[in-house]
């Protein structure tokens, strides 16, 4: 059936070219695949019948990034298929094209090498005409290496190097005289804009044309530009010689437009520019291409800020990575579209595609939407000192620059992301030096070399919060712009070191605009707590983090923008944290559920009235009743409306003003489900309203309660916490000492990580053998009894551990500051009893199961004569310790 469907689109296709001069389509279809390197994969004698078969886009990576061994498979992988070619393309020039491979490709047709191509987040072509057979299967093998490089940026970086090809591969079939298919991947078609008003635009098109034929050609090239109404505006033409075998010779056009419609986030208009060849003798239509066209200006200022055609504008946004739950780096055109889309719908108007250039649909949207884009190439906290690192990274400017240079929406070329994090050599003076000044000359080199090819957009270097490193190595007199990304309150220090930073910096650099080209704080949608601390890895923590940044930034016209860490939680293979391989600095998750973030920036920024109940993924709650049978806890509500009034359960518990789009109430909370709505009214009475329902598992304040019987109970010990486990529907409470009739921990400490910067109240490793981190990250040591006061009956009681405490630590490329300093625990050995019988004899977790292993033992208890549960802790050998405990009752 495949071969039947496939010769029918082989003949519409070759039909399809009398009509059309230029035809591209996709070939992401039915790849043989192998993870391995077989020197034979390139031609006709390998047996790929056992390889798997997969569709591109694809990554090699989905699995082994997320699993509990360090490390994920960095090597060779082979690609093959046959591709059929109609004989009606004998005449034709034939391109592929790549939207991305991760990070070095080879391509055979037929046996024989079609090209290389370096790097692996921008475009790349090749033509492949003469290796071709027209009128029958081409075999196509890709050779695809993801091994680290030192020459190749990114050497290292907080994301996670997915290897593969993971966005489209095209076909792009064209005459022999045509607009060029190989200048840097590019549409070879360049818009250039130097004077735009309101009354007025001068517009430049560059065309780089190609002749492949064995002959001299005259042809005509004509460019017509198409209003966004549709209606043409401008038709101009020119005749000129195309030499034979001639590749990108260029040509220059000038027009001059009147009352242009301009581009701005509120009215994204887009021009198209229809670019045609004609055969000067025959008059036949040989080659068309379209490309947008934005007309627009713009300047920064640190005096002013941003103008965006005169009009004043604060650039708010996100940083974006190109990855997502359960499917890597490898997605498609939805899944781009998607994210972009949110963020337009946050209120954002800004977004640094970062670190590296993303597919051609993500700047596609942003031009139609109106956000304003910044994009950067992957040089990420270091560079090599070689002639193929530089190369390497003059070439991927290049390419950035050529493949995006049409879009409206790029106004910002970026590179060289907090290159000095972690500069090498302190310990040798003068090489330390030479390699500042490798940083130096290298950013002068992509600085220059970008000015030449684009002298109408500005540049951007993002420094982390040192400023005299990369002031002193002279960094910051290179750029038109400045980016920091920077994280006080999180990584270290508190919230007003943020605007005490921008401010000591812009006096030293007056008249440079500044970006906040990163801040954030990492939130795990699992995890809440009513008295947030730093590095609690809390939704609530993340709240306050960012109500405190976006003050400062509003307050301060010389930071012209601002973009949130991250749009979207991230692979980030290394990584420990609450929600091990994952930064969790995004607003919303790796699957896109928004956090109480994102609900504050929409409120804060989107024109169209807003009411969202925060906290709207905390679905099942819990938490002690009170004497009459509730549980006060606050809950906010977002909305750019005055004045919102809540209801529980249909019945109104009052109304609040809202303050920096925020209003907070204290919600009795019954046992069961507990309807929460918001509403707020908008101008001409409009009602705008938001409801949830919350599952709250009530704990009576005694456990012997018959109005509130008690039928389970999760505890996270050392831990001021909230954790949802959401697959199961549980709620993990945060401990609190035992009292007569209820429950809780006798005797002990909670466990702090401590840090050179401070303490942290929660491990961030990866507790191995589990998905539930956060119930293993924190722990009571020197626990003497955990006691609950419950009726007679039989109980299932778990007791959970995992060895925290080591005399080793270890540096992440990621960590800004908070270096883990050792414990000085030697050896942990303690025996258990449940209600006067030993459970646990000598346990030595570190010996028996390994450190950071999530440990579980379970027991059925029954309990008689009104004694309740008493689990004693007997230390052997050091402390005792008991991270988390459920109990639950059978009957």
């Amino acid at each position: 059936m495949r071969k039947y469907f496939l010769l029918f689109w082989i003949v519409l296709l070759t039909g399809n070219l009398i009509s059309s001069p230029r035809l591209k389509y996709s070939i992401n279809e039915n790849w043989q695949f192998i993870r391995q390197d077989i020197a034979e994969a390139k031609d006709g004698k390998c047996d790929d019948q056992q390889w798997q078969t997969v569709n591109l886009p694809h990554t090699w990576n989905v699995s082994d990034v997320m699993d509990d061994e360090p490390g994920y498979y960095r090597n060779i992988a082979w690609y093959r298929r046959s591709v059929p070619i109609p004989a009606g393309f004998s005449e034709k020039q034939i391109t592929i094209y790549f939207e991305g491979a991760n990070q070095e490709v080879e391509l055979f047709v037929n046996g024989k090498s079609a090209g290389t191509h370096v790097g692996g987040y921008t475009r790349f072509s090749f033509d492949i005409t003469s290796l071709i057979k027209t009128g029958q299967d081409n075999l196509f093998a890709i050779k695809v290496n993801n091994c680290y490089n030192e020459d190749i940026p990114p050497l290292t970086a907080d994301f996670t190097f997915f290897g593969g090809i993971y966005r489209d591969v095209f076909l792009i079939i064209t005459g022999k005289q045509h607009v060029s298919t190989t200048h840097y991947a590019s549409e070879g078609v360049y818009l250039n804009t130097p004077v735009v008003r309101e009354e007025m635009a001068k517009i430049e098109v560059k065309t780089m044309l190609t002749n492949t034929s064995a002959a001299d050609s005259r042809v005509r090239i004509e460019h017509t530009i198409i209003h966004p109404d549709k209606s043409e505006v401008i038709r101009v033409s020119k005749k000129i010689k195309l030499a034979k075998q001639t590749y990108n010779q260029q040509d220059l056009q000038q027009v001059e437009l009147k009352a242009p419609a301009l581009w701005s986030p509120e009215s994204p208009s887009l021009y198209t520019v229809r670019t045609r060849i004609y055969d000067e003798k025959s008059k036949v239509l040989l080659d068309e291409i379209l490309q947008p066209l934005g007309l627009r200006w713009f300047e920064f200022s640190a005096e002013k800020g941003f103008h965006l055609n005169g009009k004043p504008y604060k650039l708010i946004g996100t940083n974006r990575h190109q990855c997502f739950d359960g499917l890597g780096n490898a997605l498609s055109d939805e899944f781009h579209v998607r994210d972009v889309l949110m963020l337009k719908e946050m209120g954002g108007n800004f977004l640094r595609v970062s670190h590296y250039p993303q597919d051609p649909v993500v700047m596609e949207m942003c031009d139609k939407l109106g956000i304003i884009t910044s994009v950067e190439i992957p040089i990420v906290n270091a560079i090599t000192e070689s002639e193929g690192f530089f190369k390497n990274s003059i070439e991927m400017a290049r390419e950035m620059v050529f493949q995006d240079y049409n879009r409206p929406s790029v106004l910002i070329w970026a590179y060289m992301n907090e290159v000095l994090l972690r500069p090498p050599f302190r310990d040798e003076s003068q090489r330390h030096e030479n390699y500042l000044k490798s940083v130096e000359t290298l950013a002068k080199a992509i600085e220059k070399q970008i000015r030449e090819d684009d002298p109408y957009r500005y540049t951007l270097i993002p420094f982390h919060g040192s400023f005299d490193t990369y002031h002193n190595a002279g960094l910051t007199k290179i750029s038109k712009l400045i980016g920091w990304n920077l994280y006080q309150g999180w990584y270290g220090g508190v919230f007003n070191g943020f605007g005490k930073f921008l401010d000591e910096s812009q006096e030293k650099l007056k008249g440079i605009p500044f970006i906040i080209t990163e801040y954030g704080a990492d939130a795990d949608p699992r995890l809440h707590a009513f008295d947030p601390v730093r590095f609690d890895y809390t939704q609530e923590w993340a709240n306050l983090y960012h109500e405190n940044y976006i003050k400062a930034i509003m307050e301060r016209p010389y930071v012209v923008g601002a973009n949130i860490w991250n749009l979207n939680d991230f692979h980030s293979e290394e990584r420990g944290n609450a929600v091990p391989h994952i930064n969790s600095k995004g607003i919303t998750s790796t699957d896109r559920q928004v956090k109480d973030t994102y609900l504050q920036y929409q409120a804060l920024f989107r024109k169209e009235p807003v009411v969202n109940i925060g906290g709207r993924n905390w679905t099942v709650r819990g938490g002690n009743a009170d004497e009459h049978y509730t549980c006060l806890q606050p809950v906010k509500v977002y909305s750019n409306l005055g004045e919102i009034e809540f209801f529980l359960n249909g019945v109104s518990i009052g109304k609040q003003q809202t303050a920096d789009a925020m209003a907070e109430f204290n919600v009795p909370f019954v046992s069961g489900v507990n309807v929460l709505e918001a509403v707020g009214y908008a101008e001409g009475g409009r009602t705008v309203r938001d409801q949830i329902k919350v599952d709250f598992r009530l704990v009576a304040a005694n456990l012997k309660d018959e109005r509130l019987p008690f039928e389970s109970i999760n505890v996270m010990l050392g831990s001021k916490r909230y954790f949802e486990e959401k697959d199961k529907a549980v709620i993990w409470l945060p401990e609190k000492p035992y009292t007569p009739g209820s429950w809780g921990y006798v005797g002990g400490k909670n466990y702090v990580k401590r840090t050179r910067h401070g303490q942290q109240p929660a491990s961030d490793l990866n507790i191995l053998n589990t998905n539930i981190d956060p119930v293993f990250q924190t722990m009571r040591h020197g626990i003497e009894s955990f006691k609950l006061d419950v009726p007679d009956g039989e109980y299932t009681v778990s007791l959970y551990f995992a060895e925290l405490m080591s005399k080793t630590s270890k540096v992440l490329v990621y960590n800004l500051g908070d270096d883990a300093i050792a414990d000085d625990m030697d050896e942990r050995i303690f025996s258990v009893d449940i209600n006067g019988n030993r459970v646990i004899h000598d346990l030595n977790i570190a010996k028996e199961f390994g450190e950071l292993n999530a440990v579980t033992k379970k027991f059925i208890v029954n309990v008689q004569n009104g004694k309740g549960i008493s689990v004693d802790f007997v230390p052997v050998k050091d402390e005792a310790i008991l991270n988390a405990i459920r109990v639950y009752r059978n009957y």
